[in-house]
């Protein structure tokens, strides 16, 4: 598809919802402030049961504070910490991690776009980044570090990209956008060795200054570029990101499908089985902290995922429960 059917479709979904600033591109929406403190605490709450003793924390300070006291000690002692930051989901975080998809979800669903929405990439990323870059994590393969679309880790380059900081230091560990230039090809969307192997493509793209805020979620169309940034004496930062398949028409669909990693295809879940997370569904992890997924390569999620159905979704909560 060309840029300017990009343009003219993404305008169209972003038109559902207040933005704050104008992006072309990226769509910046401020939430709801009880929707927004939901999702903090179900974070909080998903992070405690990441630590080794479990503890609860149930504030941002506390939380963070005890993060970081325990990476200063041993990077490798929470164990669901991938070296991107991603905290992946286990069999012991099952019921918390189902929180923070349905406080997620309620969030989505207040945009108003339920039907520009064609499917979800499956789990979705709680992410803690470090205040300072570990260097020898940027010889991996897809570092966040390094300027990127998601499509060159083998996503839908017919996808948006969300990104929502939840904890602790956004405005100095944040994430930077970048625009197409005019001459945009479709064919720079597709997976990649590694983000380096795109630096060509980068180089092209005009950097955008776009504040980065807690309480906000950013959306931004697949024809942009980020990447995970920081300034000096930066803290650690909660967030989430994850990727949707923008509606289009049958035949854009079916062409970006065509570029897609093939395991990326099988990480996919439709809008309703997000909203029905906690409800009729369950996202449930059979991995022992122990157990690493491999993510060969950069191209599959680090984790093991199942979605299994808890009650009929025909049969109404209340009346089940009766």
């Amino acid at each position: 598809m060309s840029l300017h059917t990009r343009l003219k479709r993404f305008a169209e979904f972003k038109s559902r919802f207040t933005v704050v600033g104008d992006y072309p591109m990226i769509a910046v929406h401020k939430i709801d402030e009880e929707l927004f403190k939901r999702l903090q605490h179900a974070i909080c709450v998903y992070m405690s049961k990441c630590l080794p003793d479990q503890k609860l924390f149930t504030d941002e300070q506390s939380v963070l504070r005890e993060f970081g006291r325990l990476r200063s000690l041993d990077r490798g002692c929470i164990k669901n910490c991938t070296p991107n930051g991603m905290l992946v989901p286990k069999n012991y975080t099952i019921l918390e991690y189902n929180a923070v998809v349905q406080a997620y979800a309620a969030i989505i669903e207040s945009l108003n776009a339920n039907d520009f929405i064609d499917s979800w990439h499956v789990p979705l990323n709680v992410r803690y980044k470090d205040g300072e870059v570990v260097q020898e994590n940027m010889t991996r393969h897809h570092p966040t570090e390094h300027i990127h679309s998601d499509a060159w880790a083998g996503e839908s380059p017919a996808s948006v990209t969300t990104i929502l900081p939840i904890l602790g230091d956004a405005e100095n560990n944040y994430v930077q956008f970048y625009a197409p230039p005019s001459d945009f090809e479709e064919d720079w969307l597709k997976p990649r060795p590694t983000y380096q192997d795109g630096a060509d493509i980068a180089a092209k793209y005009t950097r955008i200054d776009v504040p980065f805020m807690k309480g906000h979620i950013y959306l931004a169309d697949f024809a942009t570029l980020h990447s995970s940034s920081r300034r000096p004496d930066s803290q650690a930062r909660v967030s989430i990101d994850t990727t949707f398949a923008l509606a289009r028409s049958n035949e854009e669909l079916a062409a970006a499908e065509k570029r897609m990693h093939e395991w990326r295809k099988e990480e996919r879940a439709t809008q309703r089985d997000l909203f029905e997370v906690g409800k009729t569904k369950l996202f449930v992890f059979p991995d022992s902290a122990d157990h690493q997924v491999d993510s060969r390569g950069g191209f599959k999620h680090p984790t093991t995922l199942k979605l299994i159905e808890i009650l009929p979704t025909n049969v109404p909560a209340a009346t089940a429960a009766a």
